[in-house]
């Protein structure tokens, strides 16, 4: 029978117990395994609306704020096809860690189009059909999503974008200029889509909301 040996003790030095992956076993800051939950919580809730009330069957995963999104959407429909869109360096997990594509880019924003333009010339996304872009990694008032007008031209099907935020309300609801807010437009990710003079409740401080974009007919993009 195998049996693990321990490693010898060095005088003054503290045992340190390290997984197998190589992170060390700290234990985790309830408040953000707190967060983490009611994150995932929020997403649940807004793919299950996606898939059942809008017709979506096409998910961007834009910044990986939490993990366990693309199981989330194939709980929802087994079908959905999902795209990730990591930040630099993570791209390689995430491959591992679900069936979904994944391209390498930046959290915040679509930026200059390159992203946009991977996504449509490789197939990954359909932008003639609905898509929701799920682009939940939290912004900040003085950092605010870049590129969400590019974003919302090309998809000539329609469909929706995700966000949340610690900044003010009023500035968490222009950043979805030029997308049509949904209602509640933003509310407390805790409890959305109740709008929050509904629940008396305190919340987390995060506010989450979706806006759509409504279809404009198919054709052909020209990329610039």
């Amino acid at each position: 029978m195998f049996r693990e040996r321990k490693p010898p003790h060095v005088p003054g030095r503290k045992p340190r117990v390290v997984n197998l992956d190589g992170s060390s076993c700290a234990p985790p800051d309830p408040d953000r395994v707190e967060q983490t939950r009611l994150h995932q919580a929020f997403l649940g809730r807004v793919i299950d609306y996606l898939c059942a009330d809008a017709g979506v069957r096409q998910f961007v995963d834009w910044g990986c704020s939490v993990p366990g999104t693309a199981e989330r959407v194939h709980r929802a429909d087994a079908e959905a096809a999902v795209v990730h869109v990591a930040p630099h360096g993570t791209a390689g997990i995430l491959a591992a860690a679900d069936d979904a594509a994944v391209l390498s880019g930046e959290a915040s924003g679509t930026g200059d189009g390159a992203l946009l333009r991977r996504l449509h010339t490789s197939g990954l996304v359909d932008f003639d059909e609905p898509v929701a872009v799920l682009m939940t990694r939290p912004f900040t008032e003085e950092a605010p999503p870049t590129g969400l007008a590019a974003l919302h031209s090309v998809m000539r099907g329609g469909g929706y974008l995700a966000l949340t935020s610690t900044a003010p309300r009023t500035v968490a609801e222009r950043a979805f200029d030029p997308f049509l807010p949904v209602e509640p437009v933003v509310a407390d990710l805790t409890w959305w889509p109740y709008p929050d003079d509904d629940v008396p409740a305190p919340g987390c401080g995060t506010l989450g909301g979706l806006g759509r974009a409504p279809e404009r007919g198919r054709g052909v993009r020209r990329w610039h």
